[in-house]
């Protein structure tokens, strides 16, 4: 009996051990798959996008901004990179300028911008000012690569017979600078991803689609037929490209609330004189200068449907789907916790450009992220990347973010220069008179 036990005893001390090898190798295996998982997920990333992929930043975009972006952000975390033609400008970056931080000749740099360095073929081709229509047509060259006309074409008919017929040519208008310096001679955004041929897509273009009617307080700018046309065939295309293993789609905000528009009430009651205007108006004189509750109305609608094609294209290709309209409205009633590893912090950001003691996670058009907005952004594409394919890609610190980002650091309040300096006054008052 007593060798028995012995041998039981022994046995057990040998199957517990080998069990604990067992549960170790399964994790290693686990982690080893997860690791390869993300390097082939992100082998080769590439990036479609706008203002909020290419690191547009009050008002400008330029080579730190860029580094900043939300892809750029999600790539390093997953051990990968993109490439992107560096921009300085054009336009100004208006924290530097107000700031005393650049100067005349800085500025007229700036203003007429260029490029620090370029690829022949960049692999993040996101553009300021671009959507899902843009992303077909809109080139380095072109403004419009299927834009047509017709000219005259002088041929001699007989030897004695000078004349002409009329022949469709392209139409290629110069786009804005913007897509010129950041898309140059490799073609629109998504021949540019057809060419890369990525592993993984960031594939997010739909704000412009609605952020119009903000920017403009205007709805002439809202067309669900083409958005609904444009988003699939981009999708389309997307789907040919044999080596997508994977991509990234967010929602849009409710752009009816960001820290750029303001209430607006009329002193003289006039119910279309009030409603949301821009921030940096100082009154109104037209009823184009607000959008009023009904045009509001027609907005939410609009971005509604928005949303939810863009959670179906998303569904329908397995992208992960980040609910960026979700995060937005939470920050916004509840702030964004900061916090130091050892328990230190901020304060709480909000849906604002930074105040003094009031963090913040916009720059300072109210509009786009400042450096700890897109690492915020970031953080919630990595959550949902993660989720959707079962790896684990870190998170970025968020308190390095706003430790490093100088707006946070050392705030600018726009509102106060605008109304309070004669600058600011004289910007003002020209913005109301001719604008």
């Amino acid at each position: 009996m007593h060798e028995a036990s012995e041998r039981a005893y022994l046995y057990g001390g040998v199957y517990m051990k080998l069990g604990r090898w067992i549960v170790a190798a399964l994790l290693v295996s686990a982690t080893s798959i997860s690791a390869q998982s993300v390097s082939e997920l992100f082998n080769r990333p590439a990036v479609m996008g706008d203002s909020l992929s290419q690191g547009f930043y009050g008002v400008t975009v330029e080579k730190k901004t860029q580094n900043w972006a939300y892809p750029v952000v999600v790539s390093k975390q997953a051990g990968s990179n993109v490439y992107y033609n560096e921009l300085k400008g054009p336009y100004a970056n208006l924290e530097d300028v107000l700031k005393g931080d650049c100067g005349v000749f800085c500025l007229a740099s700036s203003v007429l911008g260029g490029n620090e360095k370029t690829y022949s073929l960049p692999t993040h081709a996101g553009i300021t000012g671009a959507e899902y229509t843009s992303v077909l047509r809109t080139s380095g060259k072109c403004e419009d690569i299927y834009a047509k006309k017709w000219v005259k074409d002088w041929y001699w008919k007989k030897w004695y017979w000078y004349t002409y017929r009329w022949v469709e040519v392209q139409d290629c208008q110069e786009p804005d600078k913007f897509h010129r310096f950041g898309l140059r001679d490799a073609g629109t955004q998504i021949q540019i991803m057809e060419k890369v041929k990525p592993s993984f897509v960031f594939a997010s273009v739909g704000a412009n689609h609605v952020l119009c009617t903000a920017l403009s307080t205007t709805l002439d700018c809202l067309d669900e037929a083409r958005f609904k046309r444009d988003v699939a065939e981009v999708m389309r295309r997307l789907d040919n490209i044999g080596t997508v293993k994977g991509g990234s789609v967010f929602t849009v905000p409710n752009v009816t609330s960001i820290y750029y528009l303001e209430r607006y009430n009329d002193p003289n009651g006039r119910a279309n004189y009030s409603g949301l205007k821009a921030f940096y108006r100082s009154g109104v004189s037209s009823p184009d200068h607000v959008l009023d509750a009904g045009e509001v109305a027609t907005i939410t609608n609009f971005l509604t449907m928005l949303n939810n094609e863009l959670r179906r294209q998303a569904a329908a290709r397995n992208y992960a789907l980040t609910d960026a309209e979700a995060i937005f409205a939470d920050i916004k009633e509840n702030g964004r916790p900061i916090q130091h590893s050892s328990g230190w912090s901020p304060g709480t950001a909000g849906a604002n450009w930074p105040l003094p003691g009031k963090p913040g996670v916009f720059g300072l058009d109210g509009v786009h992220p400042n450096r700890y907005g897109h690492t915020v952004l970031a953080n919630e594409l990595i959550k949902d990347i993660n989720r959707q394919y079962g790896v684990n890609i870190p998170q970025a610190s968020e308190y390095a973010a706003w430790y490093y980002d100088s707006l946070n650091r050392n705030p600018v309040d726009l509102k106060r220069w605008l109304s309070d300096s004669i600058v600011g006054q004289a910007i003002s008052w020209i913005i109301n008179i001719f604008i």
